[in-house]
């Protein structure tokens, strides 16, 4: 009976233990309420908690707290710190996505160009045109950089440059020329919607979807037939006196950069390639013109890239690989104190002699090639002294389709010479005639003929 009761007492105290920690656990809820309730209070009358900001932060982190049991003090500073940290990650992901723009650094270095800007929108008196104010100052902050080959393209002249050095372009596939009287066709270029229509040079175009060709005029013409005509195209041409409809589809046309043809000289057979410019489509033109000539079995080639400006440096690299023996230098590169050499890296070589025609308008690419013919391949450089262009220029397309072309670093001659403003200097210096330039045709070029002399004997 004792052992009985003992247990009895010992669960009774066990039970008013627990009641006793309840009723406590109650109380302690209740002082937390109104502590809360006094710091909600208190908070009101502060005052950033006045404050709009201040209003809708003090809900976040009452009711956060509330929900929680956590304090007020632990919830301001853990949403602080969330702020913050969200802060951060915006602007790691706008500093990414912007290429690494410090864009706090850019407003403050911007800040008076945006001041100018607001108060000629805002205040002057007559009308202006934005778009132009925005051009004038991107043209002026690329000029007053101080070098010429660092320049601004807006949209129209960026779809001209990529055209010409991309070597592609939607169209038909041939040049026209306008005189007083007429429009003809200057040029057809192979395997183009043109030449499968049957379109040939000298037909004299009429119309053109039964718009007068004259009238339009040359770029007018140029530009519907590039970029405004829809599906096919009728085209009236006179040939002969005849009046002949043809119906053409535009597609994706090939500029050619590269001329070649062969020269009988001393019982030789001399292959000639011309490269009017250095196209993203040149190296493969040009490998396709010199496998032909030697397929016709050519003794010595002759390069001309007189009134060449230049183009893309990878192309000229790799027609250089093309000729060059492996481990040759084609070029070199400097930037500040740092100079890197580029060599070539294939096993195709030629053993024939080279000579290449050069004249003051030859720049850029046309040097770098006329540079390796003489230093690396010990080849001939005839003509007068090229240009003289010793730098290098990258290319940003903006996100209008405008660009900035801007320039990145100088490249030497594989001997290491700068020729910046001071050209290629030939190895026989020979000046265009007279007769060619009155009567323009091979047998008066005395370039031409002299380079063939030269490789020839």
């Amino acid at each position: 009976m004792k052992t009985v009761n003992k247990k009895e007492k010992d669960n009774s105290k066990i039970l008013e233990s627990k009641r006793i920690i309840k009723e406590e656990k109650k109380k302690i809820k209740l002082e937390k309420k109104l502590i809360r309730k006094r710091k909600k209070e208190h908070y009101k009358k502060t005052k950033f908690g006045k404050t709009k900001i201040g209003k809708i932060l003090g809900k976040i982190f009452f009711v956060f707290s509330d929900k929680n049991n956590y304090s007020f003090s632990e919830v301001f500073i853990v949403t602080i710190v969330s702020i913050l940290l969200g802060v951060f990650a915006c602007l790691s992901v706008l500093t990414i996505i912007g290429g690494g723009r410090n864009y706090f650094k850019l407003i403050n270095d911007f800040n008076k160009l945006y001041d100018v800007y607001d108060v000629l929108i805002d205040n002057y008196y007559g009308d202006i045109d934005k778009n132009k104010l925005v051009e004038s100052a991107i043209n002026g902050m690329v000029s007053s950089v101080g070098d010429v080959y660092t320049s601004y393209n807006n949209v129209s002249t960026t779809d001209s440059f990529n055209q010409i050095v991309n070597g592609t372009y939607e169209g038909i596939g041939c040049s026209i020329r306008q005189s007083e009287k007429e429009i003809t066709i200057f040029e057809v270029y192979d395997d183009t919607p043109a030449s499968k229509a049957g379109l040939k040079k000298g037909d004299i175009v009429k119309t053109v979807d039964d718009m007068d060709a004259l009238k339009l005029g040359v770029n007018k013409l140029s530009n519907y037939i590039k970029s405004e005509a829809k599906g096919k195209i009728k085209m009236v041409i006179i040939r002969d006196d005849n009046e002949i409809t043809l119906t053409l589809e535009r597609g994706k046309v090939e500029i050619p950069s590269i001329s070649s043809e062969i020269f009988e000289e001393n019982n030789k057979k001399i292959g000639y390639i011309d490269i009017s410019i250095f196209s993203s489509v040149s190296g493969k033109q040009f490998k396709t013109s010199l496998d032909n000539l030697e397929e016709k079995g050519i003794d010595a080639l002759v390069i001309d890239v007189r009134d060449n400006s230049g183009g893309y440096l990878s192309t000229v690299t790799d027609i250089a690989s093309y000729l060059l023996p492996k481990g040759e230098i084609i070029y070199k590169v400097q930037n500040g104190d740092k100079t890197t050499t580029t060599k070539d890296k294939t096993a195709e070589k030629r053993k024939y002699p080279i000579a290449i025609i050069t004249n003051s308008n030859s720049a850029s690419a046309s040097e770098i090639l006329a540079a390796a013919i003489k230093e690396s391949y010990h080849g001939f450089v005839v003509g007068t002294k090229t240009y003289g262009k010793g730098t290098v220029q990258q290319v940003k397309q903006l996100s209008d389709g405008s660009m900035i072309k801007y320039t990145v670093e100088n490249w030497l001659t594989p001997l290491g010479n700068w020729i910046n403003e001071k050209g290629i200097e030939p190895t026989d210096e020979v000046k265009l005639s007279d007769e060619y330039l009155k009567d323009p045709k091979k047998e008066n070029d005395n370039q031409l003929n002299k380079a063939l002399e030269l490789v020839s004997k």
